[in-house]
């Protein structure tokens, strides 16, 4: 193996990391990235079927829709599911208050969207999402009782068990509305893949758990939690409302099928970011809240994981950008081609989210929700600023998407400042660590972008971008010696031939 792989071996085996059980960790994340990425994948195919049968009007309608009960959802869990996690020590007493907390809250927010529906729906000039977010809205009790399953697999990194329930999950509610989409449901097809898949994951994951709720409340715990998990709860709120008000927005200034096609241009990128983002918390975020007395050990997993997302990301990104024109031809028919632009700007924006991804899972595993909560205000004021600048200047849904994609790459900037003073490793640390990538996926996306003007058919045409993107990328890490490459293919090497990864 070369320098750069042996390099990397060795970092992997120095003292720091010598008391974590390191196969344990390397299989459960490669359980949960398969998970996300096969649950993702599958819905990512379910969404063309359905973007084939249903019009963009559809999809922008329930992205109003999805904007007000992710808020509702996100109030209802109120932290709770982080805060179990990362707390030292739990027990069945404290699932047991959390769920009774959860249960309470969602009863207030389904009754408070039952009610607001009619004011939304004539807000936004739509009447058809009225019955629509009403009946969406109970989907909250489902989703909050999964949580708390899943901060119990997160704990136990039981992520085998997760992958078959989120798997089961998407392939019935995925059947089930490609088959309603046939007999014309339009908006209501979305309703019901969104809601089934909610509820079908969690009955699956309670079975495969096997926990159910007890006659057990603790008013000191629900405070400890609340504590930590409050703090948690204000920065998902900012976070959520940043990024689902381009939504509000966009329906409002402009029309529903404007907002669908900018919902469908930002799934693509997002379908890879979020599977990677989920399965880097998941996993990462139990391992380093275990580690969280121990910063150079914290330090070394964040490198890590910093390194090893850049290596899938970059070159993800810049290549889906690269060959989106053709990719919705071929997928989406040319009735989604208005989507095109979008898709490159949003993928542009996603290329830094594994930095900001990496550099804030450290502050919540130390329990520095404090830190995390200061940190989330900040980078979401910037980015409401930048927000208010595109949408008083420029009446254009691509000048909101621009907008987007320069808040992310400042972002980057921002959420490096904490772990500069915990661990030493700020953001010109990061930057030295996979700027190579980084400028090996340029020069990928560069070619995979020329073969653009070649006029042969979309099919044989995206097959050449993704053989000569993937052949370029791997020549030029190659050619720049980056380290953590070869360490990649060494144990991908060992996974194939079934060798232990210690």
């Amino acid at each position: 193996m070369s320098s750069g792989g042996s390099t990397w071996r060795a970092y992997w085996e120095r003292d720091e990391f010598s008391q974590m059980k390191k196969a344990i960790v390397i299989k459960s994340l490669i359980y949960k990235t398969v998970e996300r990425f096969s649950v993702k994948g599958l819905g990512f195919i379910i969404s063309i079927l359905l973007a084939r049968l249903l019009s963009p009007d559809a999809f922008g309608q329930i992205a109003i829709v999805t904007v007000f009960v992710n808020l509702s959802q996100s109030i209802i869990e109120g932290g709770l599911g982080t805060a179990l996690v990362q707390s030292r020590e739990v027990d069945d007493r404290d699932y047991s208050t959390v769920f009774y907390i959860c249960m309470a809250m969602a009863a207030v927010m389904t009754g408070i969207i039952y009610l607001a529906a009619p004011l939304v729906a004539g807000y936004y000039s739509s009447p058809e999402i009225l019955s629509p977010l009403r009946v969406y809205a109970f989907s909250g009790f489902f989703s909050s009782y999964g949580s708390i399953l899943t901060a119990k697999i997160q704990r136990e990194m039981r992520f085998r068990q997760m992958m078959v329930c989120s798997l089961a999950a998407t392939i019935i509610s995925g059947s089930l509305a490609v088959a309603i989409a046939f007999a014309g449901a339009g908006i209501w097809t979305l309703v019901v893949y969104y809601f089934s898949h909610t509820v079908i994951s969690c009955f699956a994951m309670m079975i495969a758990v096997r926990w159910a709720p007890k006659l057990s409340f603790s008013l000191k715990r629900a405070k400890e939690l609340y504590s930590f998990g409050w703090k948690m709860l204000a920065a998902t709120i900012m976070r959520s409302i940043y990024s689902d008000i381009r939504s509000l927005i966009i329906g409002k200034r402009f029309s529903t099928a404007d907002l669908g096609y900018y919902d469908r241009g930002q799934q693509f990128p997002m379908v890879i970011t979020l599977a990677l983002e989920e399965a880097v918390q998941s996993v990462m975020f139990p391992v380093l809240a275990k580690s969280q007395d121990d910063k150079g050990q914290m330090r070394g997993i964040m490198k890590r994981t910093l390194c090893l997302g850049s290596l899938m990301v970059f070159p993800a990104m810049i290549g889906l950008a690269s060959i989106s024109e053709p990719l919705v031809r071929l997928l989406l028919t040319d009735k989604w081609l208005p989507c095109v632009p979008f898709m490159q700007i949003i993928c542009i924006a996603q290329v830094p989210f594994i930095v900001s991804t990496s550099n804030l899972v450290p502050i919540k595993a130390m329990g520095r929700s404090d830190i995390y909560m200061k940190l989330e205000f900040f980078r979401r004021a910037a980015m409401l600023i930048v927000l208010i600048v595109t949408v008083v200047f420029f009446h254009s849904v691509r000048a909101i998407a621009y907008g987007y994609a320069l808040s992310a790459w400042l972002d980057v900037f921002i959420v490096s400042i904490p772990n500069r003073r915990f661990f030493g490793y700020g953001v010109w640390g990061q930057i030295k660590d996979t700027w190579k990538i980084f400028a090996a996926s340029v020069i990928m996306g560069a070619a995979v972008l020329a073969i653009n003007y070649i006029p042969i058919s979309v099919i044989f045409k995206l097959l050449i971008q993704i053989f000569c993107g993937v052949a370029v990328y791997m020549a030029m890490c190659r050619i720049l010696k980056v380290d953590i490459f070869m360490y990649a293919l060494d144990m991908l090497k060992k996974l194939f031939k079934g060798e232990k990864l210690d």
